[in-house]
């Protein structure tokens, strides 16, 4: 997957927990201010429970 966000960019990027209760996820979430919307992305979580937007490059990870 190629890095869309920048390294400079990296410092406002969030990281957030999600629970298996909250799966299918997708990216932004429902309670993003709408100024910070993207087109909706479904996250793909790894094997370790990691997952990342390939638009804002939200890190998100299953508790």
């Amino acid at each position: 997957m190629n890095k869309i966000v920048g390294d400079s960019q990296q410092q406002y990027v969030s990281h957030s927990n999600v629970e298996a209760k909250d799966l299918p996820f997708h990216c932004p979430p429902e309670d993003v201010q709408q100024w910070n919307m993207h087109p909706k992305v479904f996250i793909q979580f790894d094997d370790k429970g990691k997952g990342t937007c390939p638009y804002c490059g939200a890190s998100y990870e299953l508790i």
